[in-house]
């Protein structure tokens, strides 16, 4: 009986890392079609579909997952005593990066990084995703980015993370808004409509819900967004309330005409940390921007 060609191992990684055919072809720089015939020959061999489609999106089987957790840590030892070892050089660097992280990530990320690593790795490119409903940690899963920066607690075995910093949350209301007029406490926090920020994960709202229904009450969203940066305006406009981090609530406060009140109920700091997956570990480029990026925080 012929045995199975060996190269298949990678290319099944591949498809299930990416779980998108022409994304898989990319990264093992072959052709679509050539990485859907790798595809056929892989279903005929472990008699599964591996892949199916389910709307937009491809999916793994059952079946794929469980190929998967056997066989990539055995082809990542491989390539990892198989690649060249050339010591990285920031300085010659031409590495593209990819990032993923929300806009309130990035005004608090970005500009620092930015200037060091333009400074030490000239050549380096940093490429940011902006963050999207439903993506996240699984961007890292699928090879479509890097590094992740946000809040997450509750990473994937197969990632690392290093925490970078946290800051407290506020409350921004209108200048002249209603409740300004008034003590300020839990009823005037709940007597007006508020905006949910970070609609992609939710996780730092739910906190916020979850703290009010510990003192039986609740608020009423009327705006879901996905900018930090957009909300101070979207405050300025409106009698609704916004509970976000200090550092954006501080820095637009003044050109949005907007007044910073503290939150009327105990929250724990917004925490953002850094997130890669485990096959970016020992490579050297991936580290020294790490190590830049934990040095900066």
């Amino acid at each position: 009986m012929k045995s199975a060609d060996l190269n298949l191992v990678t290319h099944f990684d591949a498809l299930i890392s990416c779980r998108n055919v022409s994304r898989a072809a990319e990264q093992m720089q072959l052709s679509q079609p050539a990485m859907s015939a790798a595809l056929s020959r892989l279903r005929r061999l472990f008699n599964d579909p591996l892949l199916v489609r389910e709307g937009a999106q491809w999916k793994a089987t059952a079946r794929a997952l469980e190929l998967h957790r056997t066989f990539a840590p055995i082809l990542q030892q491989w390539q990892a005593a198989t690649a060249p070892r050339e010591e990285f050089s920031p300085a010659s660097s031409k590495r593209v990066i990819s990032i993923y992280a929300t806009d309130y990530v990035q005004f608090t990320v970005l500009p620092k990084v930015v200037a060091r690593v333009a400074q030490e790795a000239p050549h380096m490119q940093l490429r940011v995703f902006p963050a999207r409903l439903q993506h996240g940690l699984s961007m890292l899963e699928t090879n479509h980015v890097e590094l992740i920066a946000g809040y997450y607690p509750e990473p994937a075995p197969n990632l690392r993370a290093r925490f970078l910093f946290e800051e407290p949350t506020v409350c921004l209301m209108r200048a002249g808004h209603p409740s300004l007029e008034r003590p300020w406490n839990l009823n005037a926090f709940l007597r007006y409509k508020h905006i949910d920020l970070a609609a992609h994960t939710r996780y730092f709202s739910e906190r916020i819900d979850r703290a009010l229904e510990g003192l039986g009450r609740s608020r009423q969203l009327a705006v879901t967004l996905s900018s930090y940066l957009a909300c101070p305006h979207v405050v300025a406009a409106s009698d609704m309330i916004a509970t976000l981090p200090s550092s954006v609530a501080n820095a637009l406060a003044r050109s949005t005409g907007t007044v910073i009140k503290e939150v009327p109920i105990s929250l724990p700091a917004l925490s953002v940390s850094l997130y890669w997956h485990e096959r970016y570990q020992t490579d050297q480029g991936h580290a020294w921007l790490r190590q830049v990026i934990g040095d900066i925080f």
